[in-house]
């Protein structure tokens, strides 16, 4: 496989990943409301067997679930920017960035249960674990990558 047909798969499976993660975590958004209301709501039947899990099994999952599209994410970007690039330091850029926005995101939300303020303190840990779940690491990362190279090369 060439190089361009590879950068095209992982920009396609990046997409694909996204909609499937927020699919997924809508439709089980729906199934803990059906659950905590008591509200017949149809669910989407590859997630039908979560009719016979209990409301804090669901809930819990999404702990889960969550860091898991977030270390996808960061795979698929990892190949695609050594891809790109074939440049260790951009790697480490991608996993120092992943890195820093999980600790803020915990930060966050110890800071908010400890101050007795758990909803902003989990509003702010989910923005941040938001963009671990996106690209939009490698929308920073892929244009830092080609000025990074440019310089190398001009200073050469």
């Amino acid at each position: 496989m060439n190089r361009k047909t590879k950068i095209l798969l992982l920009i396609l499976l990046l997409m694909a990943l996204g909609f499937f993660r927020e699919n997924l975590f809508v439709n089980i958004n729906d199934v803990l409301y059906s659950k905590l209301y008591n509200e017949p709501n149809p669910i989407i039947w590859y997630l039908s067997f979560l009719n016979n899990v209990s409301y804090n099994m669901v809930y819990v999952a999404k702990w889960f679930i969550t860091p898991f599209f977030a270390f996808l994410f960061w795979f698929v970007q990892k190949r695609l920017l050594l891809i790109l690039f074939n440049e260790k330091k951009i790697i480490t850029w991608l996993s120092v960035l992943y890195l820093s926005l999980f600790l803020l995101a915990g930060i966050f939300f110890i800071a908010g249960w400890a101050l007795g303020d758990i909803y902003k303190g989990y509003t702010f840990s989910r923005l941040f674990m938001g963009l671990l779940q996106s690209p939009v690491a490698c929308m920073i990362l892929i244009p830092t990558g080609y000025l990074y190279k440019q310089t190398n090369i001009n200073q050469q």
